[in-house]
């Protein structure tokens, strides 16, 4: 299972990746010391930089998306990485992927020559400790639909939550599913509600939910209200261009972040299921 884990990470670190702005705005300055087209400079990063210059730069790059989290999730349901296999991994991930390929603009691709403290955080951040016990992880599984199931459970082996709270978790997404269809939207932000808790204790959890609904309203009202200088002299500076114009991806956006809040509130309303906290 171990050789499994360590291929599937390695398919995923060598999958083409359009490069992120942060990386981009890093590169930029880099490039404009160095002299030298970026195709080379990623091929040479590696050896010319400091570990901590290529963190600052390529740290965007290297942080897993929730999709690379869910990929991994299948294999760690009935098995978990123990301590020695974790500290093996990133190591050997180096020996076996050499390159990584990022998608410059224009469809350029470029290859990029890993380091291990590029492999080492993206190897890292995918919580492979975190994984929950094989019967939490079937409670969601029986909850929702498959190509649901490694999303939820991936959500589980993010910072905020304990054991404890997975088991809480799992047992919330079940409430939620006998109760609607559930996106992975809703279940991306009840698992960043959840995980941000320091108790579960009811009145406490929807008491804070409320706060965050009512901020969220306040949200789609303040898009609503279009375009404000923070200042009047800034304003004046700017003759008023764009005073009120209202930017209807915003208001969308702000509009469908109240809502999925408002789902999770009616659901944790009518979920009986808190246990001991």
């Amino acid at each position: 299972m171990y050789d499994q884990l360590k291929n599937r990470i390695a398919e995923l670190l060598s999958r083409p990746r359009p490069i992120k702005p942060q990386t981009q705005r890093q590169l930029a300055r880099h490039l404009t010391e160095s002299s030298t087209d970026t195709q080379t400079f990623l091929s040479e990063a590696a050896k010319q930089l400091e570990e901590y210059e290529l963190d600052i730069i390529f740290a965007p790059q290297f942080t897993p998306e929730m999709q690379d989290q869910a990929a991994v999730s299948d294999l760690l349901y009935h098995w978990h990485p123990d301590a020695d296999q974790l500290d093996r991994l990133a190591p050997e991930l180096c020996a076996q992927v050499k390159h990584a390929v990022l998608q410059l603009a224009g469809d350029v691709d470029a290859r990029l020559t890993l380091h291990e403290v590029m492999v080492d955080r993206f190897v890292r951040l995918l919580h492979l400790d975190r994984a929950p016990p094989p019967e939490v992880s079937a409670t969601i599984r029986d909850a929702l639909p498959c190509e649901m199931w490694g999303h939820a459970t991936a959500l589980l082996r993010q910072r905020g939550f304990a054991p404890a709270q997975q088991v809480w978790f799992a047992r919330f997404i079940s409430h939620m599913a006998a109760r609607h269809r559930v996106t992975e939207d809703q279940l991306a932000a009840a698992a960043h509600f959840i995980g941000g808790q320091a108790t579960l204790d009811r009145d406490t959890v929807i008491d804070a939910l409320r706060a965050q609904v009512n901020a969220a309203d306040g949200s789609v009202a303040y898009a609503q209200g279009g375009r404000t200088y923070w200042s009047p002299d800034v304003a004046q500076h700017h003759h008023y261009r764009g005073q009120g114009q209202v930017d209807r991806g915003l208001v969308q956006d702000r509009q469908d972040d109240a809502e999925r809040l408002k789902v999770i509130e009616s659901d944790l309303l009518a979920f009986d299921d808190w246990g001991e906290n």
